[in-house]
């Protein structure tokens, strides 16, 4: 009887086992273009040529519209032996580089790897359908497009895909890396109804902002943000004299997380967080105090000067002493707390949560 059971149990095991790679198989077969060899067949095949009808002065006597159709229809019985192709992004851009339509008379033959393996057809030279994708799948399409000039994919990307949703470490990744991003992808991603709210004519995207001009696209494409945060407060210096101009901005979440962001330009970005439901405060800030590491202030010259041990620095290392302050609590001891304490209670709340 043990012996039958396990005879059974064994059966269904490797059964499962089979499914699984089957299923493994067939959704990597889905993610791979056909050999490159089929498509250059099918483009290079020796097929009979659409000529238009044309009247006896050698004018086409059909509009623009009729002739695609006629061309279509013309090119569908041509090709109608070959089998379909599936061809990478890369592939498209590569071929289409130097002419848009290459492609043209082999649509019906013809579909392009999208996001997550979607199969995306092709109709008049353009990539058809609407598809969620992550965004830097997106942001790398547009570079694409770009860099081989293709129009085709530029817009898709832009405009056929919507953002999969973000968690707020995803979002602070976002702001915290301005370099890694390109300016005119940024460009290309923002619509100019919604650029032009943000930006003067003719304004550039500064460095400073890339990353929440990269936020305002993804919020403008449709994206989301997945997270229980729903306000962040931003501590900012009333003076920057005496710190250092690449001190990480101290941002606290209503789930009292900590985070240091480089080059954070708290305007922009708390406008574009509002848009997606993340309100934001401002923590205006002209002294820090701590209970083991010190303390800093501004001076009557407007100065950040740190008092150590009794003693006067002419400098001040903001972010760090932020973080220890908003931990320890000690804001409760500084003259901005009379003049903010609605904030700092909001504040003390979320850490009083935490402990």
């Amino acid at each position: 009887m043990f012996k039958s059971i396990l005879k059974i149990v064994c059966t269904f095991s490797l059964f499962g086992l089979m499914v699984v790679g089957k299923t493994q198989a067939k959704d990597f077969e889905d993610c791979r273009e056909t050999d490159p060899n089929e498509f250059f067949s099918l483009i290079n095949a020796p097929v009979q040529s659409y000529i238009p009808p044309l009247d006896r002065n050698g004018n086409t006597i059909l509009s623009e519209n009729d002739v695609f159709i006629q061309k279509s229809r013309h090119y569908f019985a041509e090709l109608n032996e070959f089998p379909e192709v599936t061809i990478s992004m890369e592939r498209l851009a590569s071929v289409t580089e130097n002419n848009p339509t290459a492609l043209e008379n082999f649509e019906s033959k013809i579909t392009v790897l999208g996001p997550d393996c979607s199969k995306v057809n092709m109709y008049r030279s353009r990539l058809v359908g609407s598809f969620v994708a992550p965004f830097n799948q997106i942001m790398g399409l547009i570079e694409l497009g770009i860099r081989t000039n293709s129009d085709a994919i530029t817009q898709f990307a832009t405009s056929q895909l919507t953002p999969t949703t973000l968690d707020f470490d995803q979002i602070v990744d976002i702001l915290s890396n301005d370099l890694a991003l390109n300016v005119d992808v940024v460009d290309n991603m923002l619509p100019q109804t919604l650029r032009s709210q943000f930006l003067a004519d003719d304004e550039s995207i500064s460095l400073n902002s890339m990353s929440e001009m990269a936020l305002l696209a993804f919020s403008s494409m449709g994206g989301a943000i997945d997270s229980d945060v729903r306000q962040i407060y931003v501590f900012v210096p009333k003076s920057m004299k005496g710190i250092d101009s690449s001190q990480e901005t101290v941002i606290l979440t209503s789930d009292a997380r900590l985070y240091g962001i480089q080059g954070f330009d708290h305007d922009v970005a708390g406008k574009v967080l509002s848009r997606m439901g993340v309100r934001t405060s401002i923590v205006s800030l002209s002294e820090i105090k701590t209970y083991r590491f010190g303390s800093c202030r501004i001076d009557i010259a407007g100065k950040w000067m740190q008092i150590v041990n009794g003693k006067k620095i002419r400098s001040c290392p903001f972010t760090e002493l932020v973080r220890q302050m908003v931990e320890d609590g000690a804001y409760t001891d500084t003259e901005d707390y009379k003049h903010q304490e609605i904030v700092f209670e909001g504040i003390s709340r979320i850490m009083a949560q935490k402990k």
